[in-house]
């Protein structure tokens, strides 16, 4: 687990990703990522790739229910 530290960014609050987790979510300057509350309350990073690539497994999974 990485500590994240709250800083003040203009007028707003903002955190600075470490270098292992920026290399692990394969994100740079300028890409979008999302702050996502799991069911048991925590919460996640999830990059526009993640979110994709699951919501095409939804859809495959649920393509493949309908096929049984």
């Amino acid at each position: 687990m990485a500590e994240l530290k709250v800083e003040a960014i203009g007028e707003g609050l903002g955190v600075r990703l470490p270098r292992e987790i920026v290399e692990q979510l394969h994100v740079q300057a300028g890409d979008r990522i999302s702050l996502e509350k799991t069911p048991q309350g925590s919460y996640r990073l999830v990059t526009s790739e993640d979110k994709l690539a699951e919501q095409i497994t939804l859809i495959e999974d649920y393509m493949h229910e309908e096929d049984a």
